[in-house]
């Protein structure tokens, strides 16, 4: 049976503990970070351990963007599975500073570029194999950097977005909690964009189940 919604104050009071801690040092999967002030903690909650470890399975791609960077967690996982150009994408200039100070911290990991960017709006045309999203699952009160237009809204300007930046083959992973609420299931959403999906990865706790999502283009036969 699936989980009610996890209602956003809910969210956002668990969230504060960290906001309140910032800023701070970790170490996720052997990377070093520091956690800025205003930027989304990597080490929050079960998705970026699940969504990580699932990532670091994977064979590397020559190109590859992480959306969404926040602290440049992902996109150092990118490089460090072997990914020739990885580019880290935030809409928060806090997220991209810090990102790339963590660069400096991870010399042997060090991604092709940080960009502040709203999606793609400031992203040179060009084709990436391989395309992270760890999207923020619900409307945000501006904590973090993050925008009012989180969840469904989000995945609605990504996924109509993206197509001047895949080819046919590119594959991209998004992450999902089912606590979210399925009007945020990026399952549903990237259907109506012409995206087809897959359950790779899940996984269950007091939350309920998790899931990670490869998505990409759907090819209509000539």
């Amino acid at each position: 049976m699936q989980k009610q919604p996890m209602s956003i104050s809910k969210r956002e009071s668990e969230l504060a503990v960290y906001l309140d801690q910032q800023p701070y040092m970790t170490e996720l999967d052997g990377i070093t970070l520091e956690i800025a002030k205003n930027v989304f903690p990597s080490n929050f909650g079960l998705t970026s351990c699940f969504f990580g470890n699932y990532i670091l399975q994977q064979e590397p791609a020559t190109t590859a963007l992480d959306m969404g960077c926040g602290s440049g967690y992902f996109a150092f996982l990118l490089k460090k599975i072997g990914c020739t150009e990885v580019l880290g994408v935030d809409f928060n200039i806090d997220a991209v500073n810090c990102a790339t100070e963590n660069s400096q911290r991870n010399p042997l990991l060090h991604p092709t570029d940080f960009l502040h960017s709203d999606l793609f709006a400031n992203v040179p045309v060009s084709t990436f194999d391989l395309i992270i999203f760890n999207f923020n699952y619900y409307p945000s009160n501006g904590d973090f950097g993050l925008n009012a237009d989180g969840g469904q809204e989000i995945l609605k300007r990504f996924f109509s977005q993206v197509d001047n930046y895949i080819h046919d083959n590119t594959i991209i992973y998004i992450p999902y909690s089912e606590f979210v609420g399925v009007a945020h299931d990026p399952k549903h959403i990237c259907r109506d964009f012409g995206f087809s999906v897959d359950i790779v990865a899940n996984t269950t706790n007091d939350n309920g189940e998790h899931y990670v999502y490869k998505i990409m283009k759907t090819q209509c036969n000539a």
